[in-house]
């Protein structure tokens, strides 16, 4: 066998891919086992927008791993391998922010905009220096995850549908943390 560039994408990819789906349902299984006094404060266009996001990168990505070629007009922006080789960087950089993100808020995590009875004000780990970690996690992952397959699909779409999500959630989630945590979080805010 001859290890090639396009070989040790591919083998990043994966590995990323399975890391950032173990992280994610660990949490989420934790999150759907606590459903004791919890209120949803999520919008359905965010929701739309994160699906459309999670779809593309589910369909594209299983297309570069299984049946790489199979959407061509998707590898038609030819990346330079440089780019792709930063994309095998911050990648592996997104998933473990998203993993250490995801250590630190615990039983605080959920995947919509919610309040808790026990919800705990994480700003530990990466919650001490970002805002909002997962959100920039998930990003990192989208657009490393595309430069690295060289897909520009891959690398636009999801970026622009999670972009959607970002901007119709920040707000929300924001007035949901202050009408929690009220001062506590808006110190935070102040300093992150």
């Amino acid at each position: 066998m001859i290890i090639t560039p396009e070989w040790i994408f591919r083998l990043i990819f994966v590995l990323a891919t399975f890391v950032m789906v173990a992280v994610r349902a660990v949490s989420q299984s934790r999150a759907l086992r606590d459903q004791g006094g919890v209120a949803v404060h999520e919008g359905p266009v965010s929701l739309v927008a994160g699906s459309v996001a999670a779809l593309v990168s589910i369909v594209f990505g299983l297309e570069y791993i299984v049946a790489p070629g199979a959407f061509a007009f998707a590898y038609s922006w030819a990346y330079p391998v440089w780019l792709r080789w930063v994309g095998a960087v911050v990648l592996p950089g997104g998933v473990a922010l998203l993993a250490w993100a995801h250590r630190h808020l615990g039983k605080s995590f959920h995947s919509l905009i919610v309040t808790k009875q026990d919800h705990v004000f994480v700003d530990t780990g990466p919650y001490r220096y970002i805002r909002h970690p997962i959100y920039l996690a998930y990003l990192l992952n989208y657009v490393g995850g595309g430069l690295l397959a060289g897909n520009w699909v891959l690398t636009v779409v999801p970026v622009a549908a999670y972009a959607v999500l970002v901007v119709l959630r920040l707000g929300q989630e924001e007035r949901v943390m202050i009408s929690r945590f009220g001062d506590a979080y808006e110190a935070y805010m102040a300093r992150t």
